[in-house]
């Protein structure tokens, strides 16, 4: 099949008068006269047709686009990825973002093992509550007390001692978190700091007369928070 573009133009010989022109641009590789001829060869043919040679077929494209050959004008040509190379390619999409997981606070596994997480001073005082509430004092005493105080109470007894005074302290305990609980952001609760990574929580004595226990203490140490001290 021939490709090709046709432009009429008009040129006079000196005895036959004015006779017209048919200049023919065929693409390299689609007729036998672009099978293997270079850009730019120009044949004439018996009715006086003359056939150029051209890269690309010429198309209405500004003069600012485009580069003379010979007498007519080709568009730069725009050199892209064939579809088959890594440039062509779409990238992948993206992973989808792992949604947010809930931080579990408290978690039983199938073994019926409890692990207790704390990363927020709130998150010892509301684990030191439900084990009070709860009885529940062997998870608390082995994953939520600081390094210090189970070492402490290791010398006195370990997980008994603990329970122990717990337990016999329970109600005047549970009093006392109730309050530092719901004071978090109030004037009834001091906060400062007894050591580089302990903070200290105080109730205002002169508005809580009637309350045994006063400062509790939590130690930041590598995996969470931890309670280092009542009093």
């Amino acid at each position: 099949m021939l490709v090709a573009t046709l432009f009429a133009g008009c040129w006079c010989g000196v005895l036959d008068g004015c006779a017209e022109e048919r200049t023919v641009h065929v693409k390299r590789g689609a007729s036998k006269f672009g099978l293997e001829s270079p850009v730019g060869t120009e044949t004439i043919m018996p009715d006086g047709t003359r056939v150029v040679v051209v890269d690309e077929l010429p198309s209405r494209v500004s003069d600012a686009d485009a580069q003379p050959i010979g007498s007519f004008i080709v568009p730069k040509p725009e050199y892209t990825a064939p579809p088959y190379s890594p440039a062509a390619l779409q990238s992948p999409p993206k992973p989808k973002p792992r949604p947010v997981e809930e931080l579990k606070l408290r978690e039983e596994l199938p073994n019926g093992t409890v692990v207790l997480r704390a990363v927020m001073p709130e998150h010892v005082v509301s684990h030191f509550s439900y084990a009070l509430k709860n009885r529940e004092y062997a998870p608390f005493y082995a994953q939520m007390l600081s390094r210090e105080a189970r070492a402490a109470y290791e010398g006195a007894g370990g997980e008994a001692a603990f329970s122990a005074w717990a337990e016999g302290n329970r109600k005047d305990l549970l009093a006392f978190i109730t309050r530092i609980a719901s004071g978090w952001n109030g004037a009834l609760v001091v906060a400062d700091r007894s050591a580089p990574m302990r903070l200290r929580y105080r109730l205002d004595r002169r508005t809580l007369p009637d309350i045994r226990f006063e400062i509790i203490e939590i130690e930041n140490e590598a995996g969470g928070l931890r309670l280092a001290m009542v009093r």
